[in-house]
């Protein structure tokens, strides 16, 4: 079984296995994080988990980016520590609980894509999507520009002066996100369904202000005169210089802002460290540790769940692919789920590695998607 386990995240590993083994590896280290049947205290399945996650973080960093795969870089150290740990547990699993096929939907979903629209400060509003690279307006001394791989750069010639306090506005659909670079040089990933307002120029202003409504992952340029301040609904977060992540939709109960370097002050009162998140909730925020790179999934075009209820995980799905969830029945206690799937899959890959170890069943109709408790 050791020799098995082994084999199969070595190929997933090397980007080789079969979406059959891609299935299996998903399942064993869903359940890592989910059980204690193994043998292994809840520290000892966190530590092996964060094992995982530090060796799959750093062998990212050092490769280019591959799409398709659920755990692209595990490292044979990884492979190791979870072969030791899990062998027995997964034999016994294995033997009690045969590997359900994954279901073949009649239809599917594509994922989303860089999708989004410019509203210019006379109004002018430009389709992103369809427009061609190069640029797209010059505004009093600002240059917007589309580059080649899709971002939106705005460029100051003579300071802009003249488009002091004048706004500008990037909103993406359902379905899209899209990243652009700040006059000031910030750079912006905006989420599917989420709009940022901001200032043409920085210029004479005494702070750089932008207002979010949705999901944005901020790269903030330093600059000590001028603080960089993100508003949403009900927070104020303010930034001299450092990377965050702000979750701030309109049908979520909470604010979420997460950093991921530097500090960041909230409504001034409260300050962030590295690897903390707040929940803004009635007014109140609430700080805990997480692991911030998991805040900032989407940015890097995945979707990673870490004990997260499947109503939060269906509306990002819901958002991302364009879809209307449906629940058939009631959900008496709301299951949670932890694992990774790329974003460019369609929504069958998704939903397949949700049904694998729940009793949750999922069918596709159209646009929308029906959730059943079995």
């Amino acid at each position: 079984m050791k020799k098995d386990i082994k084999k199969v995240l070595d190929k997933v590993s090397s980007g080789d296995a079969s979406p059959e083994e891609e299935t299996m590896a998903r399942l064993w280290l869903h359940q890592l994080q989910q059980n204690d049947e193994a043998g292994l205290s809840a520290a000892e399945l966190n530590e092996l988990s964060n094992e995982m996650w530090a060796s799959l973080e750093k062998n990212r960093k050092q490769s280019s980016p591959r799409t398709g795969k659920l755990w692209p870089y595990i490292s044979a150290a990884a492979s190791l520590v979870l072969v030791a740990g899990l062998a027995l547990f997964f034999y016994n699993y294995q033997s009690s609980n045969p590997l359900k096929a994954p279901q073949q939907y009649s239809n599917d979903v594509p994922a989303g894509s860089n999708k989004a629209y410019l509203t210019l400060t006379n109004g002018k509003k430009i389709l992103l999507t369809t427009a061609a690279n190069g640029m797209l307006a010059e505004e009093g001394g600002i240059k917007i520009t589309k580059t080649s791989d899709g971002q939106l750069v705005y460029t100051i010639a003579d300071e802009g002066k003249k488009t002091s306090g004048k706004y500008n506005s990037i909103e993406t659909p359902i379905g899209g996100q899209y990243e652009l670079q700040l006059p000031d040089g910030t750079r912006v990933w905006l989420n599917a369904a989420s709009s940022l307002k901001y200032p043409a120029s920085f210029y004479a202003l005494k702070q750089r202000s932008v207002e979010l409504i949705g999901e944005a992952y901020f790269e903030v340029a330093k600059d000590k005169t001028k603080p960089f301040v993100v508003k949403s609904k009900g927070q104020d977060v303010e930034v001299l210089g450092t990377h965050f992540n702000v979750n701030a939709y309109p049908d979520e109960q909470s604010i979420k802002t997460t950093l991921i370097e530097g500090s960041v002050k909230l409504n001034g009162q409260l300050t962030l460290k590295p690897g903390e998140q707040s929940v803004l909730n009635d007014g109140k925020f609430n700080v805990k540790e997480v692991n911030a790179i998991d805040a900032a999934d989407w940015k890097n075009g995945e979707f990673v769940f870490t004990n997260e209820p499947l109503t939060s995980i269906l509306k990002k799905v819901s958002r991302w692919y364009g879809v209307e969830i449906v629940y058939t029945n009631d959900l008496i206690k709301t299951p949670t789920f932890s694992g990774s799937v790329s974003r460019s899959e369609n929504i069958s890959s998704v939903l397949n590695m949700l049904e694998e170890t729940s009793n949750i069943r999922f069918s596709i109709a159209g646009k929308q998607i029906q959730v059943t408790i079995k």
